[in-house]
């Protein structure tokens, strides 16, 4: 690409092809200078801030880096690899680390994160992501870390409570995680299911300190008072009190389980609607389209749609199937060459991109897209998350008995019982509310020839 300086004929056209040198031309590669440098091109001007990086540090953490520059000199776009090696808080934190001499850790990176606080440990977690993205740093369950960054940060700042709070991390909180995690990939909910019942167990602790009580010494009419005082998130101190009085550090105290509102639900009409927005609606976002008609389909939560990778996918004599649990799912066609289109669009995100098998890839390199950027992306084209899951899982629990529905979707068979009551008891009402119109499938709504998904 060269800079059109000059005219033949009439039209535009580069120094050299108008028989003049070119000065705006890189004089390495004669390729278009930066208006970041003034003098080399975006790609030389990479090679440049690289080597001079990786010549100032020891051998070891040299050749440790040796993948990411070689990935940092061929990425596709090198002005935004230039401008993250002049500009990124990341950046200067690998230069800063690096220059220390040793091979970069977790570890490191871990005790930098704790010293810097919520706004450095952006930074961090995104040079940690970028690092294990090209195999620099072994993969590990970030979200699991984070939960024990969360309470390293809570006993920096609390350390009378280490005594109390780091065995019930340690034995009650992260082994549950862990157990979570090897059933499923882990979000960014799992790290505030932990950190809420940190900061209520704390919480808790500071007003027994402020009533000069100690733990042992609590009553429950102190602990009604203190939940009656303050919202609804203390109620997840229930957690803690439960793992302190089975170890005898209180007496029985009780706190009760929060009530759930039922849950809001749309009209057949309305759902059906939107599934076939996003089923047919060619104008619609292909990750809007798709995580939409899971949701509407399938009721499946967004920390489970955000966590599905290509391996859940299964392509059999030209039909494509779809396993949220044990059992593969025949799809509607629409929603088949949906899934096929994302898989294939998957792999080039940024100029960090990687190969990944998400489906739905997140802004760092190696991770999943977060269910806050989707759940807003699907209410900007009317599709309500809470509403929508329902009442899909509303109509598939009164198709279906729970045993064949809970290794269907992913659930356990008590929630799929719960959601059977629900459509025998809770919902009495909202079935002889709902039109008498004959109920609507696929085949109705769609066009093409297609089936009930799960038929």
């Amino acid at each position: 690409m060269k800079v059109l300086i000059a005219r033949v004929d009439g039209h535009r056209t580069c120094g050299p092809c108008a028989g003049h040198p070119d000065p705006y031309a890189c004089p390495r590669c004669a390729a278009a200078s930066s208006p970041l440098t003034g003098d080399f091109c975006d790609r030389c001007a990479v090679a440049d801030h690289l080597t001079v990086f990786i010549s100032a540090l020891p051998p070891e953490p040299a050749a440790q880096l040796g993948p990411l520059q070689q990935a940092l000199l061929t990425a596709e776009s090198p002005r935004t690899v230039l401008t993250w090696l002049r500009n990124s808080k990341s950046a200067r934190l690998l230069r800063d680390i690096a220059a220390c001499g040793r091979v970069l850790t977790h570890t490191d990176l871990d005790a930098l994160a704790i010293s810097m606080g919520r706004g450095g440990a952006q930074s961090t977690d995104y040079l940690r992501s970028l690092l294990v993205a090209y195999g620099i740093l072994p993969a590990r369950d970030e979200y699991l870390a984070s939960i024990e960054r969360h309470l390293a940060r809570t006993l920096q700042r609390h350390p009378q409570y280490a005594p109390l709070l780091r065995p019930y991390v340690r034995w009650s909180v992260l082994p549950r995680a862990r157990r979570r995690a090897a059933r499923s990939p882990s979000t960014r909910g799992r790290t505030h299911w932990a950190a809420t019942r940190m900061n209520a167990a704390v919480d808790f602790l500071q007003h027994l300190t402020v009533l000069g009580v100690s733990l042992d010494k609590a009553t429950q009419h102190q602990v009604d008072q203190w939940l009656a005082g303050g919202p609804t998130t203390r109620y997840e101190m229930r957690d803690f009190l439960v793992w302190a009085t089975r170890r005898g550090h209180c007496t029985e105290l009780t706190v009760p389980h929060r009530s759930k509102a039922e849950p809001e639900l749309l009209d057949e009409d309305t759902h059906w609607d939107l599934l076939q927005q996003c089923l047919l609606d060619e104008e619609l976002p292909l990750d809007v389209r798709v995580a939409g008609s899971l949701l509407l389909l399938f009721g499946q939560h967004l920390s489970r749609i955000v966590t599905l990778t290509t391996a859940h996918l299964d392509t059999t004599d030209d039909r494509t199937t779809l396993r949220l649990d044990d059992t593969p799912i025949h799809l509607p066609d629409p929603l088949e060459r949906l899934l096929r289109c994302l898989a294939e669009q998957q792999l080039q995100h940024g100029w960090a991109a990687t190969s990944s098998s998400w489906l739905f890839p997140g802004a760092r390199p190696g991770t999943h897209r977060s269910t806050g950027p989707l759940s807003r992306a699907l209410a900007t084209y009317g599709i309500s998350v809470r509403p929508s899951r329902a009442t899909a899982l509303i109509q598939l629990a009164q198709d279906m008995p729970p045993a064949v529905l809970a290794p269907l979707l992913g659930m356990h068979v008590i929630t799929a019982q719960a959601w059977r009551r629900r459509t025998g008891t809770d919902w009495t009402a909202y079935l002889l509310a709902r039109r008498r119109a004959p109920h609507p499938t696929c085949s109705d709504r769609f066009s093409g020839e297609t089936r009930h998904p799960l038929g």
